[in-house]
């Protein structure tokens, strides 16, 4: 397939899911600065017929038929999807000639349907169109840390140090976040900001649940909190983070935090073992991230640079 100009259009598609987006716009954005092109995004409502059927049963009908079923995705030259919800429109573009086809994450089809896909090294896939990354591709930069920093610098810049940033995920579909298990993080956060004098700024997600969010506020009343209103400070915490504590439910929210240079602590919230116990273990033979302990350790591996690594593949495709 040719290029169809000199400054190609790069699709981000996502069933609109938080982390999904964050995957396919992060890609995307960083292949762009490579081949100076333009990034469209499309976050669509996938059709309920699609999310209960296997990907698999979709390869078997013509690629036209299962296009229709989404919006006009125009003329693309490359789409960059993020989740299996997508993966059947990502693969019918690819049948169909339409635009090369990227696919994150192991999405249940085999590799050579699509021109390449990233997936994180836990989940074990392999093939010759198989890019294995540490942890996801996100959309933390330097060049993006460095904007953050100076426009959050009235929230954060005041605020006593060490600033010690804690993204908190929550529940899955096979452990719940107890009241119990919210207590001990309370605990274990109030103790490593007595020991290092620190203040410690905390996002919370959805899956933490409001009980166990009001919980956090009642145990940590000197802590900066974000109420959820306003501009989402996510990547301005990241920028003045001193240290950064990442609750161990979330390949996403670790990979950004280690794409940063500040020292990353994994909190054992959930302790589900398996790809996540992989993942960590992985951060920690990199110098990515260390174990959580009630002082801030030193950061001895480089910020992670798995979005532009996999860019560089993406790039190549074109």
């Amino acid at each position: 397939m040719e290029m169809k100009s000199s400054q190609p259009e790069i699709l981000a598609l996502s069933d609109g899911r938080a982390g999904n987006v964050a995957m396919a716009r992060g890609l995307a954005d960083a292949v762009a600065l490579r081949c100076g092109g333009g990034v469209r995004q499309c976050d669509l409502d996938v059709p309920a017929l699609m999310v209960k059927t296997p990907a698999r049963l979709w390869t078997a009908l013509p690629a036209r038929v299962v296009l229709s079923l989404g919006p006009d995705l125009g003329t693309p030259d490359v789409v960059i999807g993020a989740g299996r919800r997508v993966a059947p429109i990502v693969e019918a573009i690819k049948r169909s000639d339409r635009a090369r086809a990227v696919q994150i994450l192991d999405c249940g089809l085999p590799p050579a349907r699509f021109d390449l896909v990233v997936t994180p090294s836990h989940d074990g896939l392999s093939g010759a169109n198989v890019l294995q990354t540490l942890g996801s591709v996100n959309r933390i930069t330097p060049e993006g840390l460095s904007k953050a920093r100076e426009v959050w610098s009235d929230v954060f810049g005041g605020i006593k140090g060490p600033r010690i940033a804690v993204l908190i995920g929550g529940a899955t579909k096979r452990t719940p976040m107890t009241p119990q298990i919210t207590r001990r993080l309370a605990d274990d956060l109030g103790a490593l900001a007595a020991q290092t004098g620190g203040t410690l700024l905390i996002t919370a997600s959805r899956r933490t649940g409001q009980a166990n969010t009001a919980l956090l506020r009642t145990a940590l009343p000197d802590a900066w909190f974000w109420d959820g209103t306003g501009d989402n400070p996510y990547q301005g915490m990241l920028a003045w983070a001193d240290g950064i504590v990442v609750t161990d439910d979330s390949v996403n929210m670790a990979s950004e935090a280690a794409s940063t240079d500040a020292p990353v602590m994994i909190y054992p919230l959930l302790n589900e073992g398996g790809k996540m116990a992989r993942f960590h273990a992985a951060l920690f033979a990199a110098g990515a991230a260390a174990r959580f302990a009630s002082e801030l350790p030193e950061r001895t591996g480089a910020a992670l640079a798995e979005t532009g690594r996999a860019a560089e593949v993406v790039a190549g495709l074109l």
